[in-house]
């Protein structure tokens, strides 16, 4: 579909029929250049070339294909250069690649490999030795990554076998043959396969790049797991497809000093990350003798400066603060949820271009994305290029269900043919399960799950989201949950689950000369709400909270688990079935 895109044309990139194509063009291109690199025990960065990676590939590939032809691979473990290289080398054998949480408990697990048919699981030394004997229990050849011998059960062992072996490679021809498939959270009837193919996640990734400038000499800081769709298209297969360099992350308490240590150019995170990064870097500058007037000073100054004409003069204004994070950071991307529009403007009133997208692993998985020349703060971007996008029944503020249909919509639901049907039209559509709407300009804004959507007595929708974002601006609350909780009298009630920021508060007790006790918290809490709902409609005020003591449960990609906290504090659904008697 064509139509004019806000920010410009679009970059010209390379079109592939498979992802093993796409790493064969990449290797043939960019031979010598580093690839994939990660920290070895002794502190030591370790390269690995595109020529080093392909060829590992090839090998594994071949030891795959002696085992089972077009084998189905279940792979869970953390962020490495073997992780990158069994998911290739699964394609590269003609198969199909089942990402894992490597969090999930063991029968979740056993659930996906069952469902999935996979005969073959990767993991690593993280994962419980009870479970690693039940897999080889089941039936499943389970080969153990980073092991420290080289047993039958070890990725060593395999590549060994791989590299004295003459098995020819199979014809990957692409195009909509499954590539992956990728669970979505639930547990047993509840959990859904998303089948993507290969030209799925190729139409994504070249639709994503013709809208983000990248250069080849990007260095990327992997940093979100690499079995979230998130991080795997955009922080894997993106920078393989564009010659751009890896760095793995450590772990999140290490970002900042990866960031300085690889002086990477693009970070991938998600609100969470960002925001908590943000409050650190404010509370820093609060931190310093009139750190908040030189901070003021320093933003009027950028600002005359640029409007003189000077495009770099908010990096040069900040520049301390840019060397800290490496000094070469060109773009900060927001996925996975919404994030206060307030913490990307900070970030780029200090010179650090945060460009926030959409998507979901339905689409494999990019939507949206605003672009480095059209970037407008609050949305998540224009459509990508061939995305089709209708807010489905808006109200009278044009919100409504986001329907897109684009080649990178997924096959659908693995052996799941009516759930598939539930959100997948016959001509394409895809019900995504957001509410949000699009601009005269062409700007998507996402205001929440249809799920989530709070009906207030009036009639009016209510977006949670929208309420947990000004309640975390302050600080003091550190991270929160809206949801509606239905009464005899008032229909449903808008209630909130807050973790209070203890730090804060901490500071706060002692410039009072108090201590922190249960009942400071609340009255912090009851004032924050108290202060929010006087800015707010009636329908939108919050009634009641709950005061939490830890951080709310959350999936490794860092969004809140809202089943978990609701039935942690003892709101959420219990599910029971009668007893047949004999």
């Amino acid at each position: 579909m064509k139509r004019k895109m806000p920010g410009g044309p679009l970059n010209p990139v390379p079109e592939y029929r498979s992802i093993p194509e796409m790493l064969q063009a990449s290797t043939s291109l960019y031979k010598d250049k580093p690839f994939l690199v990660e920290k070895s025990p002794d502190g030591i960065w370790t390269k690995l070339t595109y020529s080093e990676f392909s060829s590992t590939v090839d090998i594994l590939a071949k030891a795959l294909i002696g085992i089972s032809e077009r084998p189905v691979v279940g792979l869970t473990g953390s962020n490495s250069v073997e992780w990158a290289t069994v998911f290739m080398a699964t394609l590269r054998a003609g198969g199909i690649i089942v990402p894992i949480d490597k969090e999930l408990p063991a029968a979740e697990i056993h659930t996906i490999l069952h469902y999935t048919g996979a005969s073959i699981l990767f993991y690593d030394a993280q994962m419980p030795q009870d479970l690693q004997t039940s897999i080889h229990s089941k039936q499943i050849r389970g080969f153990q990554m980073r092991s420290q011998s080289k047993s039958g059960n070890s990725l060593e062992s395999l590549l060994e076998a791989g590299a004295a072996s003459n098995a020819a490679f199979p014809l990957v021809n692409g195009g909509d043959d499954i590539a992956l498939i990728s669970y979505t959270s639930g547990t047993m009837g509840a959990a859904k396969g998303v089948m993507l193919s290969h030209r799925n996640i190729l139409s994504d990734l070249r639709q994503m790049l013709q809208a983000v400038a990248l250069v080849h000499d990007e260095v990327f800081l992997s940093v979100l797991p690499m079995h979230h769709m998130y991080e795997c298209v955009c922080g894997f297969l993106c920078p393989l497809c564009h010659g751009c360099t890896i760095y793995f992350c450590r772990g999140l308490r290490h970002v900042a000093e990866d960031l300085a240590d690889t002086r990477a150019t693009v970070i991938l995170g998600v609100p969470l990350l960002w925001e908590n990064m943000y409050r650190r870097i404010q509370g820093g500058i609060a931190a310093r003798k009139g750190g908040m007037l030189k901070f003021r000073i320093g933003l009027a100054a950028a600002s005359i400066a640029e409007m003189l004409g000077d495009r770099d003069a908010r990096r040069k204004v900040f520049s301390p603060l840019h060397e800290k994070l490496g000094g070469r950071a060109r773009f900060l991307i927001s996925g996975g949820a919404g994030i206060d529009a307030a913490v990307v403007a900070g970030f780029r009133k200090m010179g650090m271009e945060m460009l926030q997208g959409y998507g979901l692993t339905e689409c494999s998985p990019i939507v949206a994305v605003n672009r480095d020349t059209a970037n407008r703060t609050g949305s998540v971007g224009p459509p990508l290029s061939e995305m089709q996008i209708r807010i489905e029944n808006p109200d009278e503020s044009g919100i409504g269900e986001i329907v897109v249909k684009g080649p990178n919509v997924m096959i659908g639901y693995h052996n799941a043919p009516e759930a598939t049907a539930e959100v997948l039209s016959r001509d394409g559509w895809f019900h995504t399960g957001d509410f949000g709407y699009l601009d005269r300009d062409g700007f998507l804004f996402v205001t929440g799950r249809k799920k989530n959507v709070i009906v207030a007595k009036n009639g009016k929708n209510v977006y949670p989201e929208e309420l947990e974002a000004k309640l975390c601006k302050s600080g003091l609350i550190q991270e929160c949950m809206v949801f509606g909780k239905e009464s005899e009298l008032k229909g449903e009630e808008i209630w909130v689950i807050a973790f209070p920021n203890r730090d804060r508060l901490i500071e706060m007790a002692e410039r009072q000369g108090k201590s922190l006790s249960e009942e400071f918290a609340l009255d912090v809490v009851r004032r924050e709400i108290a202060s929010l709902n006087s800015s707010q409609a009636i329908y939108k005020r919050i009634s009641n909270f709950i005061l939490r003591e830890t951080e709310l449960p959350k999936t490794t990609a860092k969004k809140i688990k809202r089943t978990s906290t609701l039935r942690e504090a003892g709101l959420g659904p219990v599910h029971s079935h009668k007893v047949i008697s004999k």
